[in-house]
């Protein structure tokens, strides 16, 4: 699901680089971002606009549950321009232990963000604006078991599709150290989401082309799937490689 989206937004944010790169001879810059996040989850769910559950989740229960986690930013651009995905894929499995019911839970969660930046200093300059898409996809799958005997299942999957604004700033400190900026809003299919982050950078190499990065960021989201309303919360501390070329 994650590989057909990019590979389908992929042409729309090519086809807007390089009318404005091709006014620049130089090549393209590349920057590649692996990097973890860990924040706690704090969980709001409504039915018809009545709370019907709520709490908070710690980065180190889900540790537990984590099947497959990755988190990847790749951008590439020139002159006044660059093109970005920001990609995270987590699948996870539970399962909760009743008096006499055992229900196993196996979830996925697609996130990916594709947008176009404009850097009026040039890329690599302090400031950049970009736009995009963000898509949000959510899969849920239960099984409900009492001994031997399967009960009943049940399948909750939803794909969100929401233009995504935002704004990048980086804030130089000195010759290796600098403060890396995001705030965004995205809404369309969902009810709105928005993501601010704060990293530390310290550049690394010979050519000091590569960072290191350590830093916060927070993320809000509510999601609507007939009478049903989720409002996610995620907070906590993240930690990144930037590989620049």
């Amino acid at each position: 699901m994650i590989k057909q989206t990019w590979l389908s937004l992929f042409p729309v944010l090519a086809a807007a680089v390089p009318p404005a790169a091709a006014q620049d001879g130089g090549a393209i810059e590349w920057s590649v971002t692996p990097y973890a996040w860990f924040p706690d989850t704090t969980v709001d769910l409504a039915f018809r606009d009545t709370n019907i559950g709520s709490g908070t989740i710690r980065f180190s229960d889900v540790l537990d549950v984590v099947d497959i986690g990755f988190m990847l930013h790749v951008e590439g651009g020139r002159g006044n321009w660059s093109a970005f995905s920001d990609i995270t894929y987590v699948k996870t499995s539970d399962t909760t232990e009743r008096e006499l019911l055992t229900i196993d839970a196996r979830n996925e969660q697609n996130l990916v963000d594709a947008a176009v930046a404009y850097w009026p200093g040039g890329v690599g300059s302090p400031l950049s604006l970009f736009a995009g898409v963000r898509y949000s996809g959510l899969d849920g799958r239960y099984r409900i078991s009492l001994g031997d005997a399967v009960l009943g299942t049940q399948r909750s999957s939803e794909d969100y599709a929401d233009a995504l604004l935002g704004v990048r700033y980086r804030l130089d400190l000195g010759d290796r150290w600098a403060l890396l900026t995001r705030a965004d809003y995205s809404a369309g299919d969902s009810e709105g989401s928005f993501l601010l982050r704060a990293n530390l950078a310290y550049s690394v190499g010979q050519r000091q082309q590569n960072r290191l990065l350590f830093g916060y960021q927070h993320r809000q989201a509510e999601y609507r799937d007939g009478d049903l309303t989720l409002d996610l919360r995620l907070s906590g501390f993240m930690a990144g490689f930037e590989f620049r070329f």
